[in-house]
């Protein structure tokens, strides 16, 4: 994953990867906080979507995109979101696509649909998705590290046991991708985030996936430590095959945890919903 593009959206600079360019169906798939575009390598480097034109891409701040020059305009869900936009609606070049999403990146994708995001699909994993009825008190668990996505000076040690925590893995590889992601994020992105979270600078997210009804698959890992898996099981939401999936031996990074299992669930949905 060293070939990178880039776009230019709202005077930033925004990297992506692509394969599969000939492809007349898109994927786009976006990471979540202080990660990057790594995250979602064992699915772009899988076979299984050879079908498919791939894009991982980059947020503003992290891993190869630019930083923001007003960090409290951008480093909120929707200012993410609406980069975002920005970068689909360059990139789709109105083929057909599908949004997958990856923790935090559940809430942009969901705030992108108030910005005409016209998707296919949508793949929320991990999801943090925050609506009236589902305020971020009532699912993330209490007692994990998760304030080191919110913290622009959490010691190395915290972040590694937070890294142990989102993820079952025992690879190394996928360990130090972790922290050097973390590393190479912005350092002020964490705490700008934190604030606008704080200030509830974000949607009904939950109603802007209802009122959209685009169809979605929903997929936790079974054994997550960082939001309770069940929490969207009964969600207003118009659910693929009518369920919440959570694939077994895997925590919040379900992609990553079990990259197989989730593949075919991948597979199966966008063969569904294009053809």
């Amino acid at each position: 994953m060293i070939n990178y593009s880039f776009i230019e959206v709202q005077g930033i600079k925004i990297a992506y990867l692509e394969k599969n360019r000939t492809a007349d169906k898109i994927i786009f798939f976006i990471h979540g906080n202080s990660i990057s575009k790594r995250s979602w390598r064992k699915q772009y480097n899988s076979d299984l979507f050879s079908a498919y034109h791939l894009i991982v891409i980059d947020l503003p701040g992290h891993g190869n995109s630019g930083i923001a020059e007003n960090p409290e305009e951008v480093y909120n869900l929707i200012g993410l979101a609406s980069i975002m936009h920005g970068a689909v609606e360059q990139l789709s070049r109105n083929k057909p696509y599908l949004l997958a999403g990856l923790s935090l990146s559940t809430n942009i994708v969901a705030e992108m649909l108030a910005f005409s995001t016209k998707a296919s699909g949508l793949v929320l994993a991990g999801s943090c998705i925050v609506g009236k009825n589902y305020p971020l008190q009532s699912f993330v668990k209490a007692g994990t590290h998760v304030g080191v996505v919110f913290s622009n000076d959490a010691p190395l040690s915290e972040v590694l046991l937070y890294a142990k925590e989102t993820s079952l893995t025992t690879n190394q590889e996928d360990i130090d991708i972790f922290l050097e992601d973390y590393k190479a994020t912005d350092k002020i992105f964490r705490g700008t985030l934190a604030t606008s979270v704080a200030a509830e600078k974000y949607s009904d997210e939950v109603e802007l996936l209802q009122q959209s009804n685009i169809k979605s698959l929903v997929v936790f890992g079974k054994d997550e430590k960082i939001v309770e898996p069940g929490y969207l099981d009964n969600a207003p939401l118009n659910l693929w095959r009518g369920e919440v999936f959570k694939i077994e031996d895997a925590g919040h990074l379900v992609n990553i945890d079990q990259p197989e299992a989730f593949n075919q669930l991948l597979k199966v949905f966008a063969d569904e919903i294009f053809h």
